[in-house]
């Protein structure tokens, strides 16, 4: 071995890197192996090492997630499924230690609790295999099995959308809905409640999915009751969410000429002038900018701190004016952007907080961030760039364009864009 650093490991001089390490002892059994190994694919030790840089932060979230304790539906979907697939039971564990069952599993785990009272694990399992579970445990499952716990955003409107049905129509097994009170319930919470009609489809949404993943999972032979419900006129309450107007971006443009230097004055600079999300600006590695291109751009990718919306997200950007100017001077030997906003610990951007903080600087102007990123379509709109390289600029297309012209090729067709007429300058009519 001819080179060494932490996790990394090169065979032969001028050989590949590979990245080795051993597995903490407590997660040894649950994956059942012993150290990982794999290959970092270069020859070059700088390369090799954010490569590693990258894959131990990985790890290092996927092991948190790891040790965190199991929810009571995971524990219970566990034991049905060794009661229902094992012939012959031995060593079924669960919190009262190891039962042996052979021949049937099932009968012979009903009898055990003839002399016993059954933990809440066996509840729930007993729950799960004798009746119909309920719409929060749906739910629960529905969150379990997308593997979204750590996902605030998603788990949150799970839980609204549990409670919009539950608080009026109560908890209770899934096929004890009727259609005609769920249509009630849509309807009150859009007249009564004031709710928009986005929104209630939006809880309708999340319910309909989670009941329909439980009926696959647990074979019930019955219809989900929330499929198959239309939201009276779906939309037309929304307000038109608008880019700028003409004394808007004036505004906006005194704002970024003034001087202002930091975080957030760097983040209004990229966000004027790429039209990206804020999640997708703060979550930036300084691995995606590549100054020194011939041009300068951003390869918006994922990371296993902020996933993107979609997966037509990951796009090039080319990088010029304030956002050109927002990106140096925001460029540090950090491995993030925005460091600020990142959460090592919990793995994550801390989007909500940076948000708030960027909206709290333009609020006196009449507008939000997210106003910017219509404002960017709206600029190249109106120096006739094709729609096409729009969505590609937005991450709204499905990549094809990529495939056809090849990365490099595609980025200079969205530089010239970009350029065209100065789009860069244009203002939009008020």
């Amino acid at each position: 071995m001819f080179f060494r650093m932490d996790y990394i490991q090169q065979k032969t001089l001028n050989g590949t890197f590979y990245y080795r390490r051993r597995l903490p002892s407590d997660l040894i059994e649950i994956l059942g192996k012993r150290e990982i190994k794999l290959s970092l694919k270069t020859k070059d030790p700088i390369v090799a090492q954010a490569q590693a840089k990258r894959v131990t932060n990985k790890l290092e979230v996927e092991w948190q997630n790891l040790r965190k304790p199991k929810p009571l539906l995971t524990e219970a979907q566990e034991l049905v499924s060794a009661l229902d697939t094992t012939q012959t039971y031995t060593e079924v564990v669960h919190e009262h230690g190891e039962i042996t069952y052979d021949e049937d599993g099932w009968s012979n785990f009903l009898d055990t609790l003839d002399d016993r009272t059954p933990s809440l694990v066996e509840e729930k399992a007993l729950q799960m295999k004798y009746d119909i579970i309920n719409l929060s445990d749906a739910i629960e499952n529905h969150i379990i099995t997308s593997g979204k716990q750590g996902d605030r955003k998603f788990v949150n409107s799970c839980n609204r959308s549990l409670s919009f049905f539950t608080e009026e129509l109560t908890d209770k097994p899934i096929n004890k809905y009727s259609r005609r009170e769920i249509e009630g319930r849509l309807l009150k919470g859009i007249q009564e409640e004031g709710l928009k009609t986005a929104t209630v489809s939006r809880r309708l949404s999340d319910v309909k999915a989670a009941v329909n993943k439980t009926i696959l999972s647990f074979e019930y032979q019955f219809n989900n009751p929330f499929e198959k419900h239309k939201i009276p006129n779906l939309r037309d309450d929304e307000e038109s969410r608008t880019s700028l107007t003409t004394q808007q971006q004036s505004s906006l443009i005194q704002l970024l000429d003034s001087g202002g230097v930091g975080d957030t004055m760097n983040a209004l600079n990229i966000l004027f002038d790429t039209g990206m999300r804020v999640a997708e600006v703060v979550g930036l590695r300084t691995d995606d900018i590549y100054l020194e291109h011939e041009i300068p751009h951003i390869k918006l990718q994922r990371n296993p701190f902020r996933p993107l919306k979609t997966k037509q997200s990951q796009r090039l950007i080319p990088l010029m004016g304030y956002a050109l100017e927002g990106v140096k001077s925001q460029l540090t030997d950090s491995e993030w952007l925005f460091p600020r906003y990142i959460d090592e610990e919990k793995g994550r951007v801390k989007n909500d907080g940076a948000s708030a903080t960027f909206n709290k600087r333009i609020k006196p102007l009449g507008f939000t961030c997210h106003s910017l990123r219509h404002n960017f379509k709206d600029r190249l709109r109106l120096a006739n760039v094709p729609m096409e390289n729009i969505k590609d600029l937005q991450g709204w297309s499905r990549g094809d364009q990529a495939s056809r012209y090849g990365e490099t090729s595609l980025l200079q067709l969205l530089y010239n864009d970009m350029i065209k007429d100065n789009v860069m300058s244009s203002l939009p009519s008020s």
